[in-house]
C-alpha cells in the first residue's frame, strides 16, 4: 500500500459576505475554494480544483466537497459526522463499510480518521487560520482517495 500526502489550501469564498450567528461560533462554517498555487498535491492525484462547504451545529459537521478532475469531471461528496470521537458510518455509496471518527483539536483544527474494519484508511486534518480566511486540509492516506473504499 502506498501513502498519499495531500495538502490543499482553500480560501474563504465571498469573504466579504456576512456570517450568520453559527459562523461566528465556528471558524469552519462557510464555503471554501482551493488555491492550487499554494497547494502541495501528490502527482498521482492531480486535480483542477476543489471546493468544500462546511456547516457546524454543535458537534455535528456536514462536509460537502466537490473535486474537479483533470478530465473536467466533477466528483461531489457529502458526509455528515460527529466531532466527538464516536464512529459515524459513511453515507457516500462509494465508501460502503467505511466509518469516520472526528474530534476537535482546539477551536481551529478538526481531525478526521477514516477507517474500514480496524484499518485506518486516512487521516485528514482541517485547520482554519487565526484570521479565519484560510482553510488548510492535510490528508495522509494508505491508498489513493479516488480508489473505491468499498471493495
Amino acid at each position: 500500500m502506498t501513502t498519499v500526502l495531500l495538502a490543499t489550501i482553500l480560501s474563504m469564498a465571498g469573504a466579504s459576505q456576512q456570517r450568520d450567528q453559527q459562523a461566528a461560533k465556528s471558524p469552519f462554517v462557510g464555503s471554501w475554494s482551493s488555491d492550487l498555487s499554494q497547494s502541495r498535491l501528490d502527482p498521482k492525484m492531480p486535480i483542477k480544483g476543489a471546493d468544500v462547504t462546511i456547516s457546524v451545529t454543535g458537534n455535528v459537521i456536514t462536509l460537502a466537497n466537490s473535486v474537479v478532475m483533470p478530465s473536467g469531471e466533477t466528483i461531489p461528496e457529502r458526509e455528515t459526522l460527529r466531532a466527538d470521537g464516536t464512529e459515524t458510518a459513511a453515507t457516500n455509496p462509494l465508501t460502503t463499510g467505511v466509518v469516520h471518527v472526528a474530534n476537535w483539536v482546539g477551536s481551529h483544527v478538526l481531525a478526521l480518521i477514516t477507517k474500514k474494519g480496524n484499518q485506518n484508511i486516512a487521516l485528514i486534518t482541517y485547520e482554519v487560520s487565526t484570521d479565519g480566511q484560510t482553510l488548510t486540509v492535510r490528508t495522509t492516506a494508505r491508498r489513493s482517495p479516488c480508489e473505491p473504499l468499498g471493495s
